[in-house]
């Protein structure tokens, strides 16, 4: 049987929240803007350079600069915490920023199918354990489930069902 594959953002909120964020970020940057305007014209040219209106300054650099990590991640989602599956092996990032793991079907002995947590024994002793506590919708999880129990019996890897 041919595997479609499935690719799962793992973030611990629902997807709907992100663009209201977006859009929140996006009106603190330009807040920050216009901020920064002012209060350079507050240290140029009446020149007071009070140590509060300087924090002040610098603190206020905080929404633009979350901004533009906002953005870098969108041209970026390689570094954001995910799960594909596909015909070949499993890819995974648990955290930001953190090692990407992958392996192939081949190197897998056993699975665990928990009904959040995914746990994978490699052939040389290695356990991978994936929590899907962030994903919201039942049908993903549903998919994700029967495209491993596809997968472990062409593979013929052995496969347990709990219900942690």
């Amino acid at each position: 049987m041919q595997h479609t594959g499935i690719s799962v953002r793992l973030f611990s909120r629902p997807y709907g929240v992100r663009s209201q964020m977006e859009r929140l970020l996006l009106v603190l940057a330009l807040l920050s803007v216009a901020l920064h305007g002012w209060l350079l014209y507050q240290l140029i040219a009446v020149q007071d350079f009070h140590s509060a209106m300087t924090f002040l300054y610098l603190f206020s650099l905080l929404p633009f600069a979350l901004f533009m990590i906002s953005v870098w991640l969108d041209h970026n989602p390689g570094y954001q915490r995910h799960l594909t599956i596909s015909a070949l092996g499993l890819r995974y990032r648990l955290g930001f920023m953190q090692r990407e793991h992958d392996f192939d079907w081949e190197e897998v002995e056993r699975m665990t199918l928990g009904s959040h947590t995914l746990t994978f024994e490699l052939k040389n002793g290695e356990q991978h354990a994936i929590s899907l506590d962030a994903v919201n919708h039942e049908q993903t999880l549903q998919r994700i489930r029967a495209e491993l129990i596809q997968i472990a019996a062409d593979k013929e890897i052995t496969i347990e069902m709990t219900q942690n």
